[in-house]
């Protein structure tokens, strides 16, 4: 976990930030409201009122940190669960574009996907695939990737 990281491909920068302030948003209208339309009580200092809000901030703590980390030595995938892959790990990749889209998929070893996701969901995307292409065998033609 300590590995200098190379590079971060994160959603675009002004689609996560908006992301975020939406999601925090009824946050923050619920305390102010609650100290408009109350004063500082002390209900407003219980755990569990509080516990509440950072729950309900999780999801966007969520949006913040998902993406793909580039190290040294292999890829963080930030997605679901933050999961470390070593190069060797990885079999092979595959950017499929089409009109309205581009997906990148990247498999292990015993053929299971690694990330599936929308090229557009990644900042950077071309600094990605050149580390793709320089750490694994190269990318594979759309006949030849598993499905």
């Amino acid at each position: 976990m300590s590995d200098p990281i190379l590079s971060r491909h994160r959603l675009p920068h002004p689609y996560r930030v908006l992301l975020i302030v939406f999601w925090m948003l009824p946050i923050g209208l619920l305390v102010i409201t609650s100290f408009v339309g109350s004063g500082a009580v002390l209900a407003l200092f219980d755990p569990r009122f509080w516990g509440i809000l950072v729950l309900m901030g999780l999801p966007a703590w969520y949006i913040w940190q998902e993406g793909v980390d580039v190290l040294p030595e292999g890829l963080r995938i930030r997605v679901y669960v933050p999961r470390y892959h070593a190069y060797d790990e990885l079999k092979e990749w595959r950017l499929v574009r089409s009109k309205q889209k581009a997906i990148l998929t990247i498999w292990d070893e015993s053929r299971g996907k690694v990330l599936e996701c929308h090229a557009a969901h990644l900042s950077d995307l071309p600094r990605l695939l050149g580390a793709l292409r320089e750490h694994l065998p190269g990318e594979t033609t759309p006949g030849a990737a598993y499905q």
